[in-house]
């Protein structure tokens, strides 16, 4: 559960990142961030576990796109 909490906090955080970015689209070319499908219940899982998901990412925007870090929010 810590870890799902986690990945929903980190997502959280691109997302206020990516409406920022969305918002000065107009004034250059940018990369917009797509994540197809951004949150992901693991739902129960005994301690000590490992979970694994794989999320899809895009760029719909004019500029290259750089995911410099990436971790459990």
């Amino acid at each position: 559960m810590r870890m799902l909490g986690s990945i929903l906090w980190g997502f959280l955080v691109l997302f206020v990142w990516v409406g920022y970015t969305h918002a000065e689209v107009e004034k250059e070319a940018l990369p917009i961030i797509e994540v197809e499908m951004p949150f992901y219940g693991f739902g129960r899982a005994p301690q000590g576990e490992v979970v694994k998901h794989e999320f899809r990412v895009f760029n719909r925007g004019s500029a290259s796109l750089e995911i410099k870090t990436v971790s459990p929010g």
